[in-house]
Protein backbone atom coordinates (compact mmCIF):
# COMPACT_ATOMS: atom_id res chain seq x y z
CA UNK A 1 0.00 0.00 0.00
CA UNK A 2 1.30 3.63 -0.71
CA UNK A 3 1.85 5.96 2.40
CA UNK A 4 -0.48 8.77 1.71
CA UNK A 5 0.38 10.93 4.22
CA UNK A 6 3.80 11.67 3.65
CA UNK A 7 4.22 12.46 7.52
CA UNK A 8 6.89 14.76 8.01
CA UNK A 9 5.36 17.21 5.58
CA UNK A 10 2.21 17.72 6.60
CA UNK A 11 1.77 20.68 8.70
CA UNK A 12 0.15 18.72 11.96
CA UNK A 13 3.31 16.84 11.88
CA UNK A 14 5.49 19.84 12.23
CA UNK A 15 3.14 21.39 14.88
CA UNK A 16 1.77 18.36 17.31
CA UNK A 17 2.62 15.03 16.04
CA UNK A 18 6.18 14.42 16.70
CA UNK A 19 6.07 17.09 19.52
CA UNK A 20 3.44 14.66 21.72
CA UNK A 21 6.10 11.80 20.71
CA UNK A 22 8.83 13.83 21.87
CA UNK A 23 7.16 14.83 24.87
CA UNK A 24 6.30 11.25 25.90
CA UNK A 25 9.75 9.85 25.25
CA UNK A 26 10.96 12.32 28.22
CA UNK A 27 8.54 10.21 30.63
CA UNK A 28 10.43 7.46 32.71
CA UNK A 29 10.22 4.18 31.02
CA UNK A 30 7.27 1.63 32.93
CA UNK A 31 7.64 -1.79 31.33
CA UNK A 32 4.81 -4.55 31.91
CA UNK A 33 1.89 -2.34 31.86
CA UNK A 34 -1.34 -1.88 30.21
CA UNK A 35 -0.59 0.72 27.46
CA UNK A 36 -3.24 2.81 25.75
CA UNK A 37 -2.89 3.39 22.01
CA UNK A 38 -4.68 5.59 19.72
CA UNK A 39 -6.15 8.71 18.56
CA UNK A 40 -7.20 11.58 20.86
CA UNK A 41 -9.38 9.88 22.36
CA UNK A 42 -6.91 8.76 24.33
CA UNK A 43 -4.62 11.87 24.06
CA UNK A 44 -7.40 14.13 25.92
CA UNK A 45 -7.57 11.71 28.64
CA UNK A 46 -4.79 14.47 30.49
CA UNK A 47 -4.24 17.72 32.45
CA UNK A 48 -3.51 19.45 29.47
CA UNK A 49 -6.92 19.42 28.28
CA UNK A 50 -8.63 19.91 31.80
CA UNK A 51 -9.36 16.37 32.58
CA UNK A 52 -8.27 13.90 34.95
CA UNK A 53 -5.17 11.69 33.86
CA UNK A 54 -6.12 8.42 32.76
CA UNK A 55 -3.06 6.55 34.51
CA UNK A 56 -4.95 7.62 37.69
CA UNK A 57 -8.44 6.93 37.04
CA UNK A 58 -7.69 3.24 36.05
CA UNK A 59 -5.88 1.56 38.54
CA UNK A 60 -4.91 -2.17 39.70
CA UNK A 61 -6.88 -4.32 42.08
CA UNK A 62 -4.34 -3.23 44.59
CA UNK A 63 -4.69 0.32 43.73
CA UNK A 64 -1.22 0.80 41.97
CA UNK A 65 -0.73 2.64 38.80
CA UNK A 66 -0.38 0.23 35.86
CA UNK A 67 -2.01 1.98 32.99
CA UNK A 68 0.25 4.23 30.49
CA UNK A 69 -1.08 6.63 28.00
CA UNK A 70 0.69 6.90 24.69
CA UNK A 71 -2.61 8.52 22.79
CA UNK A 72 -1.26 11.14 20.29
CA UNK A 73 -4.11 13.19 18.74
CA UNK A 74 -5.09 13.21 14.80
CA UNK A 75 -3.28 10.27 14.35
CA UNK A 76 -4.44 6.88 11.78
CA UNK A 77 -3.17 3.25 11.59
CA UNK A 78 -0.45 4.78 9.33
CA UNK A 79 0.91 7.39 12.31
CA UNK A 80 0.30 4.85 14.70
CA UNK A 81 2.40 2.68 12.60
CA UNK A 82 5.05 4.49 11.87
CA UNK A 83 5.75 5.88 15.97
CA UNK A 84 5.57 2.01 17.03
CA UNK A 85 8.99 1.06 17.63
CA UNK A 86 9.14 4.62 19.98
CA UNK A 87 6.16 4.66 21.71
CA UNK A 88 5.19 0.87 22.65
CA UNK A 89 7.89 -1.28 21.82
CA UNK A 90 10.58 0.61 24.58
CA UNK A 91 7.14 -0.46 26.99
CA UNK A 92 7.47 -4.17 26.38
CA UNK A 93 4.14 -3.77 27.10
CA UNK A 94 2.17 -6.97 28.83
CA UNK A 95 -1.61 -5.33 27.52
CA UNK A 96 -2.35 -3.39 24.94
CA UNK A 97 -5.27 -1.20 24.26
CA UNK A 98 -5.55 -0.38 20.53
CA UNK A 99 -8.15 2.21 19.24
CA UNK A 100 -7.40 2.45 15.29
CA UNK A 101 -10.37 3.76 13.78
CA UNK A 102 -11.16 7.66 14.04
CA UNK A 103 -9.19 10.23 11.25
CA UNK A 104 -7.99 8.17 8.03
CA UNK A 105 -10.51 9.16 6.24
CA UNK A 106 -9.18 12.80 6.63
CA UNK A 107 -5.92 11.38 4.94
CA UNK A 108 -7.23 9.61 2.14
CA UNK A 109 -7.66 6.17 3.43
CA UNK A 110 -10.63 3.85 2.41
CA UNK A 111 -11.93 2.51 5.40
CA UNK A 112 -10.23 -0.79 4.45
CA UNK A 113 -6.97 0.73 4.32
CA UNK A 114 -7.32 1.73 7.33
CA UNK A 115 -7.91 -1.39 8.64
CA UNK A 116 -4.96 -2.94 6.67
CA UNK A 117 -2.32 -0.32 8.35
CA UNK A 118 -4.05 -1.09 12.00
CA UNK A 119 -3.77 -5.13 11.58
CA UNK A 120 -0.27 -4.18 10.84
CA UNK A 121 0.54 -2.37 14.53
CA UNK A 122 -1.75 -5.33 15.70
CA UNK A 123 0.57 -8.15 14.48
CA UNK A 124 3.82 -6.23 15.08
CA UNK A 125 2.91 -6.04 18.88
CA UNK A 126 2.05 -9.94 18.80
CA UNK A 127 5.42 -10.50 16.99
CA UNK A 128 7.65 -8.58 19.30
CA UNK A 129 6.09 -9.74 21.93
CA UNK A 130 4.22 -13.03 21.93
CA UNK A 131 2.67 -13.50 24.96
CA UNK A 132 0.55 -9.56 25.08
CA UNK A 133 -3.02 -9.78 25.25
CA UNK A 134 -4.55 -7.18 22.92
CA UNK A 135 -7.88 -5.39 23.53
CA UNK A 136 -9.34 -3.80 20.61
CA UNK A 137 -11.69 -1.17 20.57
CA UNK A 138 -14.63 -0.38 18.50
CA UNK A 139 -15.89 2.43 16.84
CA UNK A 140 -15.99 4.91 19.76
CA UNK A 141 -19.34 6.77 20.06
CA UNK A 142 -19.27 10.23 19.03
CA UNK A 143 -22.26 13.34 19.24
CA UNK A 144 -25.42 12.57 17.05
CA UNK A 145 -24.15 9.26 15.06
CA UNK A 146 -26.00 9.18 11.95
CA UNK A 147 -26.93 6.00 9.46
CA UNK A 148 -23.52 6.63 7.70
CA UNK A 149 -21.27 6.18 10.83
CA UNK A 150 -23.76 3.71 11.99
CA UNK A 151 -22.88 1.77 9.18
CA UNK A 152 -18.87 2.53 9.44
CA UNK A 153 -19.66 1.00 13.12
CA UNK A 154 -20.87 -2.09 11.66
CA UNK A 155 -18.22 -2.52 9.17
CA UNK A 156 -14.92 -1.66 11.27
CA UNK A 157 -16.74 -3.56 14.07
CA UNK A 158 -17.08 -6.38 12.46
CA UNK A 159 -13.52 -6.88 11.16
CA UNK A 160 -12.28 -6.54 14.70
CA UNK A 161 -14.68 -8.90 15.65
CA UNK A 162 -13.21 -11.02 12.92
CA UNK A 163 -9.42 -10.96 13.75
CA UNK A 164 -10.57 -11.40 17.34
CA UNK A 165 -11.84 -14.50 16.56
CA UNK A 166 -8.95 -15.93 14.47
CA UNK A 167 -5.98 -14.99 17.06
CA UNK A 168 -5.32 -16.15 20.70
CA UNK A 169 -5.16 -13.34 23.22
CA UNK A 170 -6.85 -10.59 21.16
CA UNK A 171 -10.08 -9.44 22.60
CA UNK A 172 -12.91 -6.89 21.03
CA UNK A 173 -14.29 -4.50 23.27
CA UNK A 174 -17.25 -2.16 22.15
CA UNK A 175 -17.60 1.23 23.70
CA UNK A 176 -20.67 1.83 22.65
CA UNK A 177 -22.43 -1.59 24.02
CA UNK A 178 -21.89 0.38 27.51
CA UNK A 179 -25.44 2.42 27.61
CA UNK A 180 -23.64 5.16 29.73
CA UNK A 181 -21.87 6.20 26.85
CA UNK A 182 -24.46 6.97 24.58
CA UNK A 183 -25.26 9.87 26.32
CA UNK A 184 -25.34 12.78 23.86
CA UNK A 185 -24.26 15.59 26.80
CA UNK A 186 -20.76 14.25 27.29
CA UNK A 187 -18.77 16.18 24.78
CA UNK A 188 -17.05 18.77 24.41
CA UNK A 189 -17.05 18.92 20.64
CA UNK A 190 -18.64 15.93 18.23
CA UNK A 191 -16.32 13.57 19.38
CA UNK A 192 -14.33 14.14 22.75
CA UNK A 193 -15.26 13.88 25.77
CA UNK A 194 -15.66 16.31 28.61
CA UNK A 195 -15.21 14.87 32.43
CA UNK A 196 -18.18 13.20 32.69
CA UNK A 197 -17.83 11.06 29.69
CA UNK A 198 -14.32 10.44 30.76
CA UNK A 199 -15.93 9.36 33.92
CA UNK A 200 -18.03 6.74 32.05
CA UNK A 201 -15.15 5.76 29.55
CA UNK A 202 -12.99 5.22 32.97
CA UNK A 203 -16.09 2.82 33.99
CA UNK A 204 -16.26 1.13 30.63
CA UNK A 205 -12.42 0.03 31.04
CA UNK A 206 -12.62 -1.14 34.38
CA UNK A 207 -15.55 -3.12 33.39
CA UNK A 208 -13.57 -4.32 30.20
CA UNK A 209 -10.21 -4.82 31.75
CA UNK A 210 -11.01 -6.37 35.19
CA UNK A 211 -9.63 -9.52 34.31
CA UNK A 212 -5.94 -7.52 33.61
CA UNK A 213 -6.73 -4.97 36.26
CA UNK A 214 -6.58 -7.84 38.98
CA UNK A 215 -3.38 -8.91 38.10
CA UNK A 216 -1.64 -5.30 39.70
Amino acid sequence: MPVKVGLKYIEIWKDSMEKAVLAYEQEPIVKDQIVFYGPSYFTRWSPKYGMRPLRGEIVGASGAPCVVNRGFGSSCPEHQLYYYARLIRPLEPRVLVYHSHGNSASFGYSLEEEWELAQRVIVWAMTDFPEIRIYLCGVNPSKGMDEKKAQIRETYNGWLREFVAAHPNCHFIDPMSYEPLLRQDIYTDQVHFNQEGYDLFAEFFRNALADELAQY
